[in-house]
């Protein structure tokens, strides 16, 4: 019985796609499979890796006559899921399919979990190491029932004031019940994913319509950033810059991200993933009827810690600009008051030190000889928990 469905979306990156199968391969475990959706220019790399490969848990949907939006992308992957739960992860990334165990666990243990959450590993590929990164391994292993009235709250009126907020939950790098996304279908338009900011389209959806939420703090997957991913875009004006004009080229005619009474826009460099997903959660509120009373100003406040973040005087200056314009446009200027960024201080330093801070580990990645981010996890599992001790719930270990 196919418990798990692990998918992985890929366009054009084939080489670390093959990396992900490889490591995710290596576990001996019959109850899960790994859908692979390659919506890349050429399909011959992963159709000749599949011709090879002979591992039966795993099936390659090639390529579709035209180029997909993600979204699209995503919307024909979960079609194929055979699983009880569904987990998406990016070509460049890592899971660990022992979180079926978990997964078993939990609905054990809370007969209405919909979703599970858990901590993910960050890792830098060495092809994205523009300057000093920190590989970050998150050491708890508790377990918590979530609040949904707070995690609503985070989400959907960003009452943290961060300048992204920390929902924790959705498919991807977390696991959905199958039923829940059936769910998702039949009340969100008739399709599984529906905003191209697919990920936050599912974590509000998810965090909405869920009965039941877990969360696990032992990390079981990771967030690998390659030099042509989304993440590695956050260490480069230039990179940005050239990450935006990808994905709209991608996106097509016939999506958008930004709202019409939404007038942040995610193609301004620097403020991409703040607008994108601000505007998803924006969306959804607006669309479904989610009370999000407070977003407004919440907003304000996070755009003033986005900008606080920049790197040079030149990003800080081109965010500043953005949002400003932002909000002098957004509801007549009603929360322009609140977006009050003080002078640029430029960063003393940055990722220079490592060790450990608020149960996380920072590892200097400049000498590592893990190579992917499943040789990383590989690595990373000598100083986490068993996963054989989490999902067994025991509270006492003999030395």
């Amino acid at each position: 019985m196919v418990y798990l469905t692990i998918c992985i979306p890929t366009r054009n990156r084939q080489r670390y796609a093959i990396e992900a199968i490889k490591a995710v391969s290596a576990c001996d475990q019959a109850d899960f499979e790994v859908i692979v959706a390659d919506n890349s220019d050429d399909p011959a790399p992963l159709r000749d890796f599949f011709a090879g490969f002979g591992d039966s848990r795993f099936r390659l949907i090639g390529p579709a006559d035209r180029v997909l939006s993600m979204v699209d992308n995503w919307e024909r992957t979960m079609a194929e899921v055979g699983g009880r739960w569904v987990s998406f992860i990016g070509d460049d990334d890592h899971i660990d399919p022992r979180v079926v165990r978990l997964l078993r666990r939990y609905e054990r243990e809370y007969k209405d979990v919909d979703a599970v959450g858990w901590s993910r590993i960050h890792y830098n590929w060495p092809d994205n190491r523009l300057h000093a990164t920190l590989a970050v391994v998150p050491c708890e292993h508790d377990t918590y029932v979530a609040s949904k009235p707070k995690l609503q709250d985070r989400l959907f009126t960003w009452s943290e004031r961060h300048k992204r907020p920390s929902c924790g939950f959705g498919i991807y790098h977390g696991a959905v019940r199958r039923s829940l996304m059936e769910k998702i279908k039949r009340k969100c338009g008739g399709r599984y994913f529906e905003h191209p900011t697919v990920d936050f389209d599912n974590s509000c959806k998810t965090i909405h319509l869920a009965r039941q939420l877990i969360y696990c703090q032992r990390p079981f997957s990771v967030l690998g950033a390659c030099v042509a991913s989304n993440s590695a875009s956050t260490q480069s004006l230039e990179a940005m810059k050239k990450l935006v004009v990808d994905f709209y080229s991608d996106l097509g005619s016939g999506m958008q991200i930004q709202e019409d009474d939404f007038p942040f826009s995610p193609k301004l460099p620097g403020l991409a993933v703040i607008s994108a997903i601000a505007a998803t959660s924006w969306w959804y509120c607006r669309t479904y009827g989610v009370d999000n009373t407070g977003f407004q100003e919440n907003f304000a406040h996070a755009a003033v810690h986005e900008c606080l973040s920049s790197r040079t005087l030149e990003e800080y200056q081109i965010k500043v600009e953005g949002l400003r314009s932002g909000f002098a446009a957004w509801q007549g200027g009603a929360w322009a008051r609140h977006f009050n960024p003080p002078p640029f201080t430029p960063p003393q330093s940055f990722n220079q030190l490592c060790g450990v801070h608020k149960d996380s580990i920072y590892i200097r990645e400049s000498g590592l000889e893990a190579a992917t981010p499943g040789e990383f996890y590989d690595f990373a599992e000598s100083f986490i928990m068993p996963v054989e001790h989490v999902v067994s719930a025991r509270r006492a270990f003999a030395a």
